[in-house]
């Protein structure tokens, strides 16, 4: 009796600390809207020129556009190669992690017809340069691999001893961050003026993990005052800058949902997006909190 109610005491005061740290985070009265329902598995997130919200469903192969104003969702492409991890290049062409077609995708947003590159193993997330240099991270080879600007062969960028999963990029460019799938640590890789990875990683950002210390970090963000957003198996999480101390956010998964894969802030700094496997999910934040 004393244990349970000590358990009790414990999940009430974790419950309490989670509403608190969400005043920190949205906007007062806010709710979760749903964006999305009826997925296999929702993932990589991106937003297009005018603003409006793109996202895929992995095993189902599936690409879609929400428009900004009447929330309308449009299927783009129906044979993604189980895209999962997407992200817009300098070129203005869509790019995505394509691990069914063994290559990485590259869509024409004005016809949305789509050309695989860089073909020869897995992939799951992307970070792209401002130069047009293309990194992605492979779980199951554990490897980091890079498409150079104006090519389309892949190269190893890095080989690793556990797995990789969401990936990121620093505000200037220097630092590319890799999040180790079953664990609570981002790690940090220096990039070079030629836009290649250099020297060993060093640990940059560290999240709470479950009692199985399996982390499941997964679809990144890094805001703008060096903050790192993340999805993880606890819900979304956002740690202070690195090498800073502060306090480390936890959002659950709302309602029971599974773990969060992905999480971004809108364009216009005015929503969270959260992603996980049955549908996707938005609530306002506070102003200025993107920031």
């Amino acid at each position: 009796m004393i244990r349970s109610i000590a358990s009790l005491l414990i999940c009430l005061a974790a419950l309490t600390k989670a509403i608190a740290q969400g005043e920190l985070v949205f906007a007062e009265n806010s709710d979760w809207e749903l964006v999305s329902e009826g997925h296999q598995f929702a993932e990589g997130m991106a937003w297009d020129a005018d603003g409006n919200f793109i996202f895929t469903d992995v095993p189902r192969n599936q690409l879609f556009r929400v428009d900004k104003n009447t929330g309308e969702k449009t299927l783009l492409d129906g044979e993604t190669g189980r895209a999962n991890g997407i992200a817009f290049g300098p070129d203005g062409n869509l790019y995505g992690c394509a691990r069914g077609a063994d290559a990485i995708v590259r869509w024409d947003p004005h016809t949305w017809s789509r050309e695989f590159i860089g073909k020869g193993g897995g992939s799951n997330d992307i970070a792209i340069l401002d130069d047009g240099t293309i990194f992605f991270t492979d779980p199951q080879n554990m490897k980091v691999w890079t498409i150079a600007a104006g090519t389309t062969d892949r190269a190893v960028a890095q080989e690793l001893p556990w797995k990789p999963n969401g990936i990121g990029l620093s505000i200037d460019q220097r630092t590319l961050l890799v999040a180790e799938f079953d664990s609570g640590t981002v790690h940090g890789y220096s990039i070079s003026s030629k836009s290649r990875l250099t020297g060993k990683s060093k640990p940059a950002y560290r999240f709470a993990i479950p009692s199985n210390k399996l982390g499941r970090l997964d679809g990144m963000q890094l805001l703008k005052d060096g903050r790192l957003m993340i999805g993880t198996a606890l819900g979304t999480q956002i740690a202070p800058p690195a090498g800073e101390k502060g306090e480390l956010i936890i959002i659950p998964s709302p309602e029971g949902r599974p773990r969060c894969n992905y999480a971004r802030i809108s364009p216009d700094n005015t929503w969270l997006y959260t992603a996980y496997a049955k549908d996707v999910l938005r609530r306002k934040l506070k102003p200025g909190f993107g920031l």
